[in-house]
């Protein structure tokens, strides 16, 4: 069902008919406790594969460790010394769930402080990128990689991403 919603919107590709299509877009602002978020993407997963989350208190700036395991998988989220972010939750959310599933990111949400994110098995993206290409899927939906920024993009880093995105849209 959400394969077929997001491939009606590949097609007319009408941002707005996306926003209002319920349980396709995960929505995540930028305050949101990263516990939350893996909540969020758990809510989409069978109940099989979803990730285990556990905060553990720390003696550092952050105050804390959050580890998430699935089955004979475990990982501690590799926050930077002094805080915990958004991003670094994701891309380890990601690394939970590969390589049966995907969390791309909904690129047409950039610029503002709140993100959108879908999260499909890896199969429909594989399908919606043999149906529509591959350049077209990735001009909409960005693969999380371990690099992947999102949530902690500067306003430099934004305004050139949408600028190469006007350049790059008259090829899809």
């Amino acid at each position: 069902m959400k394969q077929q919603k997001i491939a009606h919107f590949l097609t007319h590709q009408v941002v707005e008919d996306i926003y209002d299509e319920e349980n396709v877009l995960i929505w995540i602002d930028w305050r949101e406790a990263e516990e939350d978020l893996i909540d969020y993407f758990n809510e989409q997963l069978p109940m099989s594969d979803r990730i285990d989350c556990e905060i553990i208190e720390i003696d550092k700036p952050r105050g804390v460790d959050i580890t998430l395991s699935l089955k004979e998988k475990k990982l501690t989220i590799p926050f930077a010394d002094d805080v915990t972010d958004r991003d670094s939750a994701i891309r380890a959310m990601q690394e939970m769930i590969a390589p049966h599933y995907q969390i791309r990111w909904f690129i047409e949400s950039l610029g503002g402080d709140t993100l959108a994110f879908v999260l499909l098995p890896t199969a429909q993206w594989n399908e919606l990128e043999r149906q529509f290409g591959e350049r077209k899927v990735h001009y909409y939906f960005h693969v999380i990689a371990k690099d992947s920024t999102m949530f902690q993009m500067d306003f430099d880093e934004v305004s050139a991403l949408l600028e190469a995105r006007e350049k790059e849209l008259p090829n899809i």
